[in-house]
């Protein structure tokens, strides 16, 4: 009798173990049951599989969603880089995806939610695109892996060189890129702000000195890759000498920003001829010539069909060209 207890007992650990590392059976990543997620999954690449970038590609076979707040954060030696979360809760949500660029060193994968709704259907994958992660049956722990994340070096610029031209008030910039696949472009500063973003196979930038007031400037360009590197930027100083010349770039105003289905540009001391929108990549997306003005001078263009992101408004006046920054969302 003591050998049947044990025999069953026995039986019934090895049948827990088995279920706890079963992949969960409620998770059919070709089709589910309604033909809502007939696709080819393993055919989705990242667009560089050297960025460090992981994917998390999130199912719910029956359309309902993940419980509020379920999902996986992401640790790199001891600090968070925040929580994809899930699906959200609701009616006809089946299938989601996404992809986050994670720095290289020791990455813990946690799961934050609950852990026995067996419809909750993730899997994780490298930046190489390899399936390093897919959920079990029932989840029954926080941690569920460790992965040791290599990315490609944080490279700076080389040969960065600057001059200003005062006869054609023009102040040139050139550089070497770094021998790095990732890299994603080039961002351009101006007395620590912003003012423009180079696609990653350009090595050179001008920038019109004349709608400045006379002063120091400092102009510096940055290397820009997909996830975080703390790199110092290659810098020019110069004395601008515009006397008499006031910038009227602060003038010009860009409104709303964040936007979502119009941007209006309008100015009080500039005639602005034309307005483009440009992409991250360098793309135009929206041009308005000047003569399509409202009723107040305003340059109103429609932004409806552009894809949430950042944009860059190049905007064309009698002084030369002004680029500011815009999201839109």
């Amino acid at each position: 009798m003591r050998k049947i207890v044990i025999f069953l007992i026995s039986a019934t650990l090895f049948s827990i173990c088995i279920n706890l590392s079963a992949q969960n059976p409620n998770c059919d990543w070709e089709e589910n049951p309604d033909g809502m997620l007939r696709r080819s999954i393993e055919n989705i690449f990242l667009s560089n599989k050297n960025s460090c970038g992981f994917r998390f590609v999130m199912m719910n076979p029956y359309g309902f969603g993940w419980f509020t707040g379920s999902g996986i954060e992401m640790i790199v030696d001891g600090v968070s880089y925040g929580t994809v979360i899930g699906i959200p809760w609701g009616m006809g949500n089946y299938f989601k995806e996404d992809t986050v660029f994670l720095p290289s060193g020791e990455v813990q994968f946690f799961w934050r939610g609950s852990y026995s709704p067996p419809a909750m259907c993730f899997r994780i994958y490298n930046p190489s695109n390899e399936l390093i992660y897919e959920n079990p049956e029932l989840l029954n722990g926080d941690l569920l892996l460790t992965y040791q994340n290599e990315c490609p070096e944080c490279l700076p610029l080389t040969n960065f060189e600057g001059e200003y031209n005062q006869e054609a008030k023009v102040v040139n910039l050139s550089w070497i890129a770094p021998e790095s696949e990732v890299v994603t472009g080039f961002d351009v500063f101006r007395n620590g702000e912003w003012i423009d973003h180079v696609d990653s196979t350009i090595n050179s930038y001008s920038s019109q000195t004349d709608t400045l007031e006379t002063g120091d400037y400092t102009y510096c360009v940055a290397p820009v890759y997909p996830y975080i590197c703390d790199l110092e930027k290659k810098c020019f100083e110069t004395y601008i000498n515009n006397v008499g010349i006031k910038n009227f770039s602060f003038d010009l105003q860009l409104y709303p920003n964040p936007a979502r289905n119009e941007l209006r540009v309008t100015s009080y001391k500039l005639q602005v001829t034309n307005v483009e929108v440009i992409d991250i990549y360098g793309r135009k997306q929206k041009s308005r010539k000047a003569e399509k003005r409202n009723s107040e001078g305003e340059m109103v263009m429609d932004i409806s069909n552009l894809a949430n992101g950042i944009y860059f408004v190049e905007i064309t006046t009698e002084k030369g060209v002004i680029t500011k920054k815009m999201i839109r969302q």
